[in-house]
């Protein structure tokens, strides 16, 4: 099955799913994780109209970043980010979905002051109380 069509099946169930919550299906956004995929396939997934797309390794992002810049594309980078990756990180991505301490935010904010990049934060906030999980070495409160 091709990148599109997988795409579409997705979207159709997006759009089933918010519309049976009563929310404007367009209010989603889909981020395609391309982690471990070559940068074909997320030139695919942009023939089909996919703009979002999601890494975890902050190295293997700014190759694709780079392979893609032709590309009018949102990178958003998921899961942890050490805090010596940030001056990379911030100006590369549009969403950083892993801000787990004070100390990253600081950071990236100064990042964000020389370079004039600020990308959207998503705070990790623990709930559980799991110490085994990031977030809880510093916590953000």
């Amino acid at each position: 099955m091709s990148v599109a069509a997988r795409l579409a099946g997705v979207r159709a169930r997006i759009d089933a799913a918010a519309r049976g919550a009563g929310r404007d299906p367009s209010s989603v956004r889909l981020v395609a994780v391309s982690k471990t995929f070559p940068i074909d396939a997320v030139r695919e997934a942009y023939a089909a109209g996919h703009r979002d797309f999601g890494e975890n390794r902050v190295q293997e992002a700014l190759e694709k970043i780079a392979a893609s810049a032709d590309l009018d594309l949102r990178w958003h980078l998921l899961g942890h980010l050490q805090t010596n990756k940030a001056r990379k990180a911030a100006p590369a991505f549009a969403m950083i979905q892993s801000l787990d301490n004070v100390e990253l935010l600081r950071r990236l904010d100064a990042v964000a002051a020389e370079t004039g990049h600020k990308p959207e934060l998503l705070v990790q906030v623990d709930l559980a109380g799991e110490a085994t999980r990031w977030g809880q070495r510093r916590p953000m409160c």
